[in-house]
């Protein structure tokens, strides 16, 4: 494997050189032609000399663009430079031109690298390859690409906490619904005039008439109903929350009310059953009470 790697090390180097490399790499492909052939089914032989013969033809063509380089009086090294296999080399980046982008203390949207999602943070420093970013809320620091930071996204909200405000906001408005059904009776209203059956009216203006009276009605029943249903309910919403506040007086009302799922105090007791654990109740031993009526009436002779 050393031998390989040497290989493929000489032909790296020495195809920048194509006057001195060529002769070089001819002879190291011979090399892997004879141990291929000597172990045919070798897969690494033969990726190996793969390489060296693209090695071989690449510096050829090296070799004539040099040439013409020559005839032409262009730069080899531009032409090299040419072939993008070659040019490794990348271009530094502005840093005037990345703070006048974001300059330090802008709030933008960063990717994290760690799971490549985007985040808001904070410019810190401005570096030769990036933004310095710490991710707000999160307190995580790190060198971001340029290309990874982008300013915050106007109107991008957490769903979320939206839709928590939003419910908040509905249940509000419908305590007080309910709160002003509550104090307010239905209006009884008397059919208006215009829907009053006249006898002289044709049959087909009484039929429409009796529809509208039959939905006027209908319309009157369901405001009576939901007025005594937000009624009962405000009534209801009242009691659950007051009847934790009102203190109570009597039997009991100074006991601390313990959980019936209270671990029993006896090892030997039962999570869930009333009493488990304390035993009997001792009780003293009954005596039959006698007076002594001589006794007394001694004492009051005295």
């Amino acid at each position: 494997m050393r031998f390989l790697l040497s290989f493929c090390i000489c032909s790296c180097k020495y195809a920048f050189i194509p006057n001195a490399g060529q002769t070089q790499v001819m002879f190291e492909a011979a090399n892997v032609r004879k141990l291929l052939d000597d172990d045919p089914g070798n897969s690494e032989y033969a990726d190996m000399e793969k390489e060296l013969v693209e090695v071989i033809s690449l510096t050829e063509e090296l070799l004539a663009t040099a040439k013409q380089s020559e005839d032409s009086g262009v730069d080899v090294l531009t032409t090299v430079g040419a072939y993008p296999g070659f040019h490794h080399t990348q271009e530094p980046l502005n840093m005037s031109d990345l703070s006048d982008k974001f300059p330090v203390g802008t709030k933008v949207q960063a990717v994290w690298s760690e799971d490549g999602e985007w985040y808001d943070g904070t410019i810190e420093a401005v570096t030769p390859n990036g933004y310095y970013v710490c991710y707000d809320g999160w307190g995580n620091k790190e060198e971001v690409d340029p290309a990874n930071v982008r300013p915050v996204q106007e109107g991008v909200v957490n769903a979320l906490l939206e839709a928590e405000k939003e419910a908040e906001a509905t249940k509000q408005a419908i305590k007080r619904k309910i709160a002003q059904a509550a104090v307010v009776d239905i209006q009884s209203r008397s059919l208006p005039e215009k829907l009053r059956i006249d006898p002289n009216d044709p049959e087909d203006v009484k039929i429409a008439k009796r529809k509208k009276i039959h939905a006027f009605k209908s319309k009157m029943r369901m405001e009576q109903h939901e007025v005594t249903q937000n009624k009962r309910q405000n009534a209801w919403q009242q009691f659950q929350t007051s009847k934790g506040r009102a203190k109570k007086i009597g039997f009991f009302s100074g006991r601390k009310r313990e959980s019936i799922f209270k671990s029993p105090e006896d090892p030997n007791g039962k999570v869930g059953v009333t009493g488990s654990g304390k035993g009997l109740t001792d009780f003293q031993k009954r005596e039959k009470h006698l007076h002594l009526k001589g006794a007394n009436a001694e004492s009051g002779e005295d």
